[in-house]
């Protein structure tokens, strides 16, 4: 009788380790069902909504996913590590830039049957084929799909000062330089004081690419005929345009702390009635407007975004946002699931989710009407595209004041920077060799020829 309660308490025992072996299976499985998203863009504002944004998706696609975001400066550094290391990710938020460093080591999974094969990707009224085109590799394949609509940089007006001077918009260099003098020294804010700048920027070089695209200049580096780099802004069809600039310096045009703003001191210029034109993102049209007028009502501020100035020829160019991509790594799990999600994003719903954010979280739906909570609103409708990519996205509360005509230009005119692996040291030369030269402590002449000889030191040419 004892042996046989020890054999069924055995029994029992045995069976109780197979169930828990098997719980913890089927937990280790559905963990492993999991597709992990690792990026800097995407999901929550805040942590703790990253669970909830997670949820979202679930809700939206079916596919369970669990978000990775390292902080924004060390994204970088830290994908690379992950990359290198052969973790199991299975989608990566990724700049072309970094995606070009490392194409060689062969880390992404060609999705150019997919894209093709995808009703949403592959839909003319939602993505411009030309845009793929734009980024496929020499091998053929499609590696990354967009993020968003990455805009561009372009000349932002005080068209408010304009009509008080009953000046028409610039179109060329030479009514460019006039309308900016004029900013300057004509009191355009009608207070009797001169406390005017014609043009606040920053970063040297970073905005100023509508200018040097009148000569049709590209920024970075680009490949000549025989497939060798060299930077247009180092060559001598340069001059002309850091001959411009240098005179805005030295006439008093050009507000002096060029070298040393940041990005908020040049805006908050702008805004606060320092400075009559700026070069900066298209999005900040409708930005500066919202911003303004929510602080001063009566105020008569209205920025526009206007065509960059044509050149001798004809030629206008800007410069356009470089691509954030969405890529699933090789050793990927689950590239089915990953693509799913990432086609998902272009979607009506992954609009929605991208902007306005989460179903009764950031915003609510009924009878047919969108409405903002109040974390929403503070969340700006930004939860890793604020512009959708899609061209058939239309904003349910309709864009801020000025932005669709800014994007109209940059669509129209924006040209991307070519990405290699020396855009760092393409920065950092050709920023510290133009501003010597736009203020006047070196010619163009020597200027750019610096910047070759620093560029050939450096191993790129």
């Amino acid at each position: 009788m004892k042996k046989q309660l020890f054999l069924c308490k055995g029994y029992v025992l045995v069976l109780l380790l197979a169930v828990c072996a098997l719980n913890l299976w089927a937990q280790g499985e559905k963990e492993e069902e999991k597709v992990i998203w690792v990026t800097s863009v995407q999901g929550g504002r805040e942590p703790e909504e990253n669970v909830l944004f997670e949820n979202e998706v679930k809700r939206l696609t079916g596919v369970e996913v669990s978000m990775i975001k390292p902080p924004s400066s060390e994204y970088s550094t830290k994908l690379t590590a992950m990359l290198a290391t052969g973790e199991p990710l299975d989608i990566v938020y990724i700049d072309s830039s970094l995606m070009a460093s490392l194409k060689d080591q062969d880390l992404f999974e060609p999705l150019t049957d997919r894209i093709e094969a995808s009703k949403v990707l592959h839909d003319p009224s939602i993505i411009d084929p030309a845009e793929w085109e734009r980024i496929r590799d020499k091998d053929g394949e499609i590696y990354g799909v967009f993020n968003k609509f990455e805009q561009g940089t372009l000349p932002i007006i005080r068209y408010d000062w304009l009509e008080n001077l009953e000046l028409e918009v610039p179109t060329t260099l030479d009514e460019y330089y006039r309308v900016l003098k004029a900013f300057t020294f004509d009191d355009p804010d009608g207070n009797g004081e001169d406390d005017t700048y014609g043009l606040a920027v920053g970063y040297s070089l970073y905005d100023l690419s509508s200018l040097f695209g009148a000569y049709g200049l590209a920024r970075g580096f680009v490949k000549d005929e025989t497939g060798n780099l060299y930077s247009p802004y180092a060559t001598e069809a340069a001059i002309p345009v850091y001959e411009f600039l240098a005179r805005l310096y030295r006439e008093g045009i050009l507000e002096p702390n060029f070298i040393t703003n940041k990005s908020s001191n040049f805006r908050d210029m702008f805004m606060t009635g320092k400075a009559g034109m700026t070069f900066y993102w298209a999005a900040w049209v409708g930005l500066f407007n919202q911003t303004v007028k929510a602080e001063r009502p009566d105020s008569p501020f209205k920025a526009r975004g206007i065509t960059p100035p044509k050149g001798p020829d004809g030629t206008i160019m800007c410069r356009a946002g470089n691509d954030g991509l969405m890529a699933i790594p090789r050793v990927s799990k689950h590239k089915d699931a990953a693509f799913k999600v990432i086609e998902f994003w272009h979607s009506y719903d992954g609009n929605i989710l991208s902007t306005l954010g989460i179903k009764d979280h950031d915003y609510t739906f009924d009878n047919g009407t969108y409405e903002l909570t109040e974390l929403g609103k503070a969340h700006a409708m930004d939860h890793g595209a604020p512009q959708p990519k899609s061209l058939a996205w239309v904003n349910p509360f309709g864009e801020l004041e000025g932005f669709e005509k800014a994007a109209e230009i940059v669509r129209t005119y924006g040209k991307p920077q070519y990405v290699t692996a020396y855009d760092k040291q393409w920065e950092e030369i050709s920023r510290a060799e133009a501003a010597k030269i736009i203020l006047g402590k070196i010619s163009p002449e020597e200027g750019i020829a610096n910047m070759n000889k620093r560029f050939e030191q450096e191993g790129i040419f």
